[in-house]
């Protein structure tokens, strides 16, 4: 454990902040700075297009489903709990660098899925299997680099994608509500086995409905405790701006927060967020029917502008308008304190959480199921799928600290082999961008 708490520190460290930021500045300058130049196209392939349309043959879901199951992945119950932790570790300063791990990390998130859907592999029936361990191993020529991501991916996901999301769940149901955690576990557990036991399809399916439902009603919540606290709306936003170069004092005015703490929670808190340079969204992104990589890219870079530009920026404003992370506390309190002011509205935070939670645990199932039917062939399937549901259920029983510890450590290292592929596989990034633009035809290697 001494060993896993080292790697741990080092791979969720400042200095690997940087290089995350390094990586997506790197990849912007080799897209021609994409999330800016060409947001409109963005907006207009993505959102402007969210019809079910399919482009191409190869694929099992529609463009929008597979970000769909992106999006369930990334906002989890540590999604919304971890604004308020960057703000309790690194005050309102650490919100603007929050933005900037977004703003480079959707250039990173387009480059993983133009290299996903560029590098899958495409099976007789049309179906097709992809992601970093795939782009690792074809592009680079390294599958047992490969085989590294895939063996990190298969381990985080039952941590990180299961037991501290429904630890979560059934902790906040037993204090608020009464509910045993047994049956908390329970009810999610034959949940997500009915999911899983249909495969992407049912994923997706599950997906494109629960997923833009729990963002319309979290922002409806989130909305309404601006409008209790619009006076604060401005001073948040100051605040926000002045102490991201001023650093101010931390949690209640007690503790001092350096610029180093502050660029490290609001990065690390963004990157933990949307998994940009992570590589796990791209295993869904790959399932994508699209005709040219870089169309899903839109879809990726979209699916991070959703997570950190819009979701966690409403977090954070009602956190600093409310004024309750200056009395500190667990994250999970302080926020549910934020939302005080709204009477029976707040009860729709209970089937919001619900909904943050399952739509993370079936994600992440299908990551480290592909990662696993990579390593071990199709035959790991149904294993996998029946091991991940039982977690599922004694998860929320607590008492599983290593298991956490290990895939918070493994879900941080799943980066290095991801970062080290975008930055040599940058320029067929590159090139694909310039082909899509120009009109050339999309030609995916053998």
């Amino acid at each position: 454990m001494d060993l896993v708490s080292l790697i741990g520190s080092w791979v969720w460290g400042f200095w690997m902040m940087l290089i995350f930021l390094a990586v997506g500045l790197y990849l912007t300058f080799r897209t021609g700075f994409i999330q800016f130049t060409r947001l409109g196209i963005i907006f207009r392939e993505t959102l402007g297009a969210i019809r079910e349309r399919t482009l191409g043959t190869s694929g099992d879901v529609s463009p929008f489903q597979a970000t769909m199951v992106a999006l369930g992945a990334t906002l989890g119950s540590g999604n919304i709990v971890g604004v308020t932790s960057a703000i309790l570790i690194g005050g309102p300063g650490a919100i603007f660098w929050m933005w900037i791990a977004g703003l480079v990390g959707m250039a990173t998130k387009f480059a993983e899925a133009v290299l996903a859907v560029h590098y899958r592999r495409q099976y007789a029936d049309g179906s097709v299997s992809g992601g970093p361990m795939y782009y690792i191993a074809r592009g680079l020529g390294m599958p047992w680099l490969g085989a590294l991501f895939a063996l990190f991916a298969a381990v985080a996901a039952f941590g990180i994608g299961n037991v501290v999301q429904i630890s979560a769940m059934s902790g906040a149901f037993e204090n608020n509500l009464g509910i045993p955690p047994a049956w908390t576990g329970l009810f999610a557990a034959i949940l997500v086995a009915y999911a899983l036991a249909g495969g992407i399809k049912r994923i997706a399916a599950f997906a494109q409905v629960l997923v833009p439902l729990m963002i319309f009603l979290y922002l409806a919540v989130a909305i309404a405790a601006l409008i209790t606290h619009a006076s604060g709306i401005i001073p948040a936003l100051v605040s926000i701006f002045q102490s991201a170069f001023t650093p101010q004092a931390g949690i209640g005015g007690v503790m001092g927060v350096t610029a180093k703490e502050m660029i490290k929670a609001g990065v690390g808190r963004g990157i933990f967020s949307n998994e940009a340079g992570l590589g796990s969204a791209a295993i869904a992104h790959a399932q994508a029917q699209v005709d040219h990589p870089v169309r899903q890219g839109f879809w990726g870079a979209m699916e991070v502008f959703i997570d950190t530009i819009v979701i966690n920026t409403f977090t954070a404003l009602v956190l600093l308008s409310a004024g309750s992370w200056m009395r500190g506390g667990k994250p999970f309190d302080v926020l549910l304190g934020s939302f005080s002011s709204l009477g029976p509205v707040r009860s729709l935070m209970p089937i919001v959480l619900v909904l943050f939670v399952f739509t993370t645990l079936v994600s992440w199932a299908f990551y480290g199921e592909e990662s696993s039917v990579y390593l071990f062939g199709e035959g790991i399937r149904w294993p996998y799928r029946l091991a991940f549901s039982v977690l599922v259920f004694v998860g929320g029983l607590g008492q599983f600290g290593t298991l956490i510890s290990v895939s918070d450590a493994m879900n941080g290292l799943m980066a290095i082999p991801n970062l080290l592929a975008l930055v040599l596989l940058g320029g067929v990034v590159a090139k694909l961008t310039r082909d899509f633009f120009s009109g050339e035809p999309w030609n995916p290697p053998e």
